[in-house]
């Protein structure tokens, strides 16, 4: 269980997602794209959040996510890989996403939309490049862009969206942890962490504070997990900040990797 500091009453709050409006955030990620060589992908990426609420379906919530600008930086690798790791990211430019009362996704409604970008960068792709390794990415992302189940997957990696979307709208105590998941792109490939969340504060200005670990496997602790949440408001809980470590443990090896989410 995550340690309360200096807490000398309980405190509780429930976060409730937002019915409607829209939100700016700046994203910038930082994680391995490949282990062997230690090359690492930091992308740094504006986006519109906006969320819509319909009355006949009072447990959803409708939300869309544009890029507006974003950046990538990579600490190495060949003007190939790069340039492939940009256009399939341009997949996910756009999406508009169906999200539970907790704020879990459970469907895409573009989907259609979504696979139709791919296929266009998939034949860019086999008409730049040849080779093995090209011919393995594309049947990978094949793989996932097929399924629903498998993008949204996807699109829950810190990287991604992960920080942003989360099925993190419940009931939180400074005397007790609530758990979440979380999906993690790692060496050996995704995972899903369960994390212990614990309000850290809620404050009569509606600054509501959580913080987060989590380790995986839960016993050896290879990938561990940390981080905090900034939230404002009761009745519509808007992420204001979040800041996400999380370090992969390879025997003497230690990948490190970041997500900050800043509200604009």
């Amino acid at each position: 269980m995550i340690p309360s500091k200096y807490t000398f009453r309980t405190q509780e709050i429930q976060l409730h997602i937002p019915k409607e409006g829209t939100q700016r955030y700046s994203i910038e990620s930082s994680n391995f794209i490949n282990y062997s060589s230690a090359i690492r992908c930091t992308h740094k990426k504006e986006v519109s959040f906006s969320i819509q609420y319909d009355e006949d379906q009072p447990y959803i919530r409708f939300a869309n996510i544009n890029i507006e600008n974003e950046k990538f930086e990579f600490s190495d690798g060949s003007l190939a890989m790069q340039d492939i790791i940009k256009r399939t990211a341009s997949v996910y430019d756009k999406l508009c996403l169906k999200l539970s009362y907790t704020g879990n996704v459970v469907a895409i409604d573009n989907i259609c939309e979504l696979q139709d970008i791919w296929n266009k960068v998939k034949v860019y792709l086999k008409s730049k490049y040849k080779g093995n390794q090209i011919q393995r990415f594309i049947l990978k992302t094949d793989a996932i862009l097929d399924s629903e189940e498998e993008i949204i997957k996807d699109i829950l990696l810190y990287h991604n969206f992960g920080g942003l979307v989360k099925s993190i709208y419940q009931k939180y105590s400074s005397d007790s942890c609530s758990k979440t998941s979380q999906y993690l792109a790692t060496k050996y490939g995704k995972i899903i962490a369960k994390e212990e969340v614990l309000l850290q504060s809620a404050k009569e200005t509606e600054d509501i504070q959580l913080q987060l670990q989590a380790h995986y496997p839960e016993s050896k602790e290879y990938v561990s997990v940390n981080g905090t949440y900034n939230f404002k408001g009761i009745e519509a809980s808007w992420l204001q900040r979040a800041l996400i470590s999380y370090i992969e443990k390879y025997g003497r090896q230690e990948y490190h990797n970041m997500l900050s989410i800043n509200q604009l």
